[in-house]
């Protein structure tokens, strides 16, 4: 039989066949369903074997209806978010839906990463992949990391709950293995959460925040410190600034803080004093336990009334006074820097005086303190040279 009465013979057989409730085989005598049709050869067939759908260079401009329903058409083209491939009409949702042309495809990056990848999100300009090693990336077909979002704008991820179990972002990490897991290496990393930029020369890691094991966990026990890191200027190494140990104390670039709240040392360069308060305005009413500075004077608390803390003021110089005459006293002069007339003044000599001797001081001007030496014994007394120690309080 040659292949144009084969093909009258097929025409005619869907003709008649929905009068004859038959089963139709083309190549075949013994048709295993309502039209089965078979290839030249099966295991080497030829090119044109097969059936082809109506192809469309673009949807028609009418939808089909409800007769239509389940209708199949080939795309041979991309147009918009369609991808090239087989359709079919579904009235139920009025739209094309594609079914030649899966959601997920293979292929392959840049980098030669085989991967799989979302079809109509790339050809809305996004990418979505799933690498072959389990590394997932949108907005990148190459994902440094095992989970990463890359995108020229809003990057935001969100968790939405609306339970009263609110939402958890857990990192876990655990030592052994995933199947039999077990504690962690002392002060091992528990998780980080880690943030990278660009120095001009290349990606940087200039901070974060991280979770470490506060020594050995055991059964009962897992003691964990908190740690902060930020990176000076002139370095892309970071430096721990907030520490939290186990213990609840608090370090401020003290990685082993002593005390609730422990605070770095400060140094003579500008800016790196342990505390500063700005000028503020005091409390209306006195609160107990706050501290307050209103830019002249420093108050503190300690029940329901505000008290003053008095500045201190003080300064040491040699002094060599002369010889004192029996009943008389003589006034030398120390810099106190700050001093005002009227604060209060004490001072001493840092070592043993001599028999006979009394001293007092007073601020005489501003900046400055003088101390009184009296010799109160009957006979002239000639002071050796000292060095003499002056507080002022304001």
């Amino acid at each position: 039989m040659n292949k144009i009465t084969c093909i009258k013979l097929m025409i005619l057989v869907l003709c008649i066949s929905p009068y004859l409730h038959a089963q139709v085989g083309i190549g075949t005598t013994t048709p295993k369903s309502s039209l089965d049709i078979k290839a030249s050869s099966q295991s080497t067939p030829n090119n044109t074997d097969g059936i082809l759908i109506p192809r469309f260079d673009a949807f028609p401009a009418t939808n089909p209806g409800a007769d239509q329903d389940g209708m199949l058409a080939f795309l041979n083209t991309a147009i918009g978010t369609d991808d090239k491939g087989f359709y079919y009409w579904d009235n139920d949702q009025t739209k094309w839906i594609n079914i030649g042309a899966e959601e997920w495809k293979a292929g392959t990056n840049p980098s030669g990463d085989n991967l799989i990848y979302a079809t109509r999100a790339k050809l809305t300009g996004t990418d979505m992949v799933i690498t072959d090693d389990g590394r997932i990336g949108f907005g990148t077909d190459d994902p440094v990391e095992r989970f990463e979002f890359r995108g020229p704008g809003d990057n935001d991820f969100q968790i939405t709950s609306a339970n009263t179990n609110p939402p958890n972002y857990i990192l876990y990490n655990t030592g052994g293995t995933l199947d039999t897991p077990g504690p962690l290496a002392a002060n091992g990393e528990i998780g980080s959460f880690i943030v990278k930029t660009h120095d001009g020369n290349g990606i940087v890691e200039p901070g974060g925040f991280r979770f470490y094991m506060d020594g050995v966990a055991k059964a009962g026990s897992a003691p964990s410190r908190f740690v902060i890191s930020t990176t000076p200027d002139g370095s892309i190494s970071q430096r721990e600034r907030i520490i939290v140990r186990s213990t609840g104390n608090v370090g401020l670039t003290e990685q082993n803080p002593t005390a609730t709240l422990h605070i770095r040392a400060g140094a003579a360069s500008a800016g790196s004093a342990p505390i500063k308060l700005t000028t503020g305005t005091n409390l209306t009413t006195p609160e107990k336990g706050a501290i307050e500075y209103d830019g002249t004077d420093l108050y503190f608390t300690p029940n329901t009334t505000r008290k003053l803390l008095l500045k201190g003021l003080k300064n040491t110089a040699s002094l060599d006074f002369p010889n004192i005459p029996a009943g008389s006293s003589v006034e030398l002069t120390i810099t106190v820097t700050g001093a005002t007339v009227g604060s209060s003044c004490s001072g001493s000599p840092n070592t043993s005086i001599e028999p006979g001797l009394m001293w007092s001081c007073y601020v005489s001007a501003a900046n400055t303190v003088k101390i009184r030496l009296s010799n109160i014994t009957g006979a002239a007394i000639n002071p050796a040279l000292k060095s003499w120690k002056v507080t002022v309080i304001e």
